[in-house]
């Protein structure tokens, strides 16, 4: 850059230029204007004078400025041009920095996006298995509500059937009573009596035993249902199976254990699955069946197909 000083240095002598190139045009106007209505005559004129000012230095120094300061326009505009490239070269720097912030924000964002999609599927997996233990349970809640129902069915009837045969029993020895006392009528006194006794006892007794039988009928059809129930018939097992089974229990009608006894006209794994489903029983009915309790029980498991 031309400092101050010299920049106001050439102002001045381009004004002195400037006066003097006046001075010199007023002096030459002036001589022109003397002698616009001249007349010849012959006295001599006496010479004129014309200082004449060199200015090729000034010219020289007002060039040598103006390249100086070209000189510094284009120092300046590179200065420019330099600052220009840092700004852009921060700016793609920035810019960089902007897409590299970027690409790691999206990448946290994918990866978080990632995690909760696996949470979510898990979550929904823990759901889907909670629903299908909870499905599950409530099937075989409903198996073995049905399977109570049934056997509640099945206690039901053999009740109905028991009173029932009660019922008959009875009417049978009304009708026996109302004989024996025809009979009683028509005899004597004392033969009356003696018979009215012996009909008595023999009513008693025919009461009592066809309770037992009734009873332990009942008791062996209970137990049979139940083995039959808990029975999976292999393939092997053909219709017409008869075969006898003791079953060993102890008081309050636990099972102690099971065996295939004589006759029975199944193969060796039919009487396997037979022993296998008695086991499967694991208490056979004792509450009201106390007075045909037995250690050992023998009873007839068939299969008809």
């Amino acid at each position: 850059m031309i400092p101050a000083q010299r920049k106001q240095a050439i102002r001045d002598g381009l004004q002195a230029l400037g006066l003097s190139l006046l001075v010199h045009l007023l002096l030459l106007g002036l001589i022109v204007l003397g002698t616009w209505d001249w007349q010849p005559f012959e006295r001599e004129l006496p010479p004129v004078r014309v200082t004449l000012v060199d200015t090729a230095p000034l010219v020289a120094e007002r060039r040598a400025a103006e390249e100086a300061e070209r000189q510094a326009e284009l120092e300046r505009q590179a200065a420019l041009e330099r600052e220009r490239q840092e700004a852009e070269r921060r700016r793609q720097e920035q810019e960089r920095e902007r897409q590299r912030r970027q690409q790691e924000l999206e990448r946290r964002e994918a990866e978080l996006a990632r995690q909760r999609e696996q949470e979510r599927e898990r979550r929904e997996a823990d759901l889907q298995r909670q629903r299908e233990a909870e499905e599950q349970r409530r099937r075989a809640d409903e198996e073995r509500r049905q399977a109570e129902e049934a056997r509640q069915r099945e206690i039901e009837e053999l009740r109905r059937q028991r009173e029932e045969a009660q019922r008959r029993r009875e009417e049978e020895e009304q009708r026996m009573r109302e004989l024996a006392e025809r009979r009683a009528a028509e005899q004597a006194e004392r033969e009356a009596a003696a018979e009215a006794e012996r009909l008595r006892l023999a009513d008693e007794r025919a009461a009592e035993d066809a309770r037992l039988a009734t009873l332990g009928e009942e008791y062996i059809i209970t137990i049979r249902a139940l083995v039959t129930r808990n029975w999976n018939r292999p393939p092997t097992t053909r219709p017409g199976v008869e075969c006898t089974v003791r079953v060993f229990q102890i008081p309050g009608g636990e099972i102690i254990s099971a065996e295939i006894v004589r006759p029975c006209n199944a193969d060796e794994a039919t009487r396997r699955s037979i022993v296998a489903a008695v086991m499967r029983v694991g208490e056979l009915p004792y509450r009201g069946y106390e007075s045909v309790f037995q250690r050992q029980i023998d009873f007839i498991f068939r299969y008809d197909g």
